[in-house]
């Protein structure tokens, strides 16, 4: 078992040494798919992942082990927000709930290129990529009062959490691990410069992104601002009325344009370095 850690530990410490590393900027946009603005009991509909689309940015460390793997090393923020209105399934649309969300996150990913690329190189100068890894990030649901403002969901238990009637049902954390996965393309601009463009999507162990997950609770153990913003249907849902799907996690993602830089390699390394 040493010799194996000990193997282990001189190749990745010798690729760190010996390869070729870069920074990026990123910019784009947020998505999300999760209950709200989507058909919960079906599959959801995607063609209005960009309707309500913000800006995001993000930054990241790359380590280019070779021609074909890398790690990436990422932090992207954006604001995604959906809203039932908007759905072209008619329970959706009577449901009428909304909500917005800031998320950042920090991804550690594997990169393979389906062909050899490095920047820098005339013929190694483009590449259809793919990644995967794992995250951490932080989100925040706010839904829309009747005043026109943004309210945060969470403390509020919209579906009873935290309540007296449900003592073992915490409220959600704000915080949750993902597994990102993703593609892209890769295209040098010069020697020292490249364009990346992905798609990202992180598949996340929680259904409370949109603050919406099982069913509807008595409104009389909710405080007024938590019932106007747990039920917001014209008519009202009864108790224990499916609100949302807990079956199906929520998920987000990043969809946008990296702008990369290749950190020059010092004089020394550059008769031994693997680029």
């Amino acid at each position: 078992m040493k010799k194996i850690i000990l193997i282990l530990f001189t190749f990745f410490s010798t690729n760190l040494i010996f390869s070729q590393q870069e920074i990026s900027a990123f910019f784009g946009t947020a998505i999300f798919h999760g209950d709200v603005g989507y058909n919960s009991l079906k599959i959801g509909n995607t063609n209005k992942l960009f309707e309500n689309s913000e800006f995001s940015w993000g930054i990241s460390f790359r380590n280019n082990f070779n021609e074909r793997f890398s790690v990436n090393i990422s932090f992207k923020k954006g604001k995604v927000s959906s809203f039932d209105s908007q759905s072209e399934d008619l329970f959706i649309v009577t449901r009428n709930l909304d909500f917005q969300s800031k998320i950042s996150e920090m991804s550690a990913n594997i990169e393979y290129n389906f062909s050899h690329y490095k920047i820098g190189s005339q013929k190694f100068n483009k590449a259809f990529y793919v990644f995967s890894g794992i995250s951490g990030f932080k989100f925040n649901p706010k839904g829309l009062s009747n005043e026109g403002t943004w309210v945060d969901l969470q403390p509020l238990g919209t579906e009873g959490q935290g309540s007296s009637i449900f003592p073992d049902t915490e409220k959600y954390s704000l915080y949750g691990i993902g597994i990102p996965i993703g593609l892209g393309y890769k295209i040098n601009l010069n020697k020292n410069i490249a364009l990346n463009m992905s798609w990202s999507w992180t598949l996340t162990f929680t259904d409370y992104i949109d603050d919406v997950s099982t069913q509807y609770v008595n409104p009389s153990i909710l405080s007024p601002i938590a019932q106007e913003l747990a039920d917001k249907s014209f008519n009202g849902f009864e108790e224990d009325y499916q609100r949302g799907n807990s079956q199906n996690n929520d998920k987000f993602g990043f969809v946008g344009l990296s702008i990369v830089y290749k950190i020059p390699r010092k004089s020394y390394c550059s008769d031994i370095s693997f680029f």
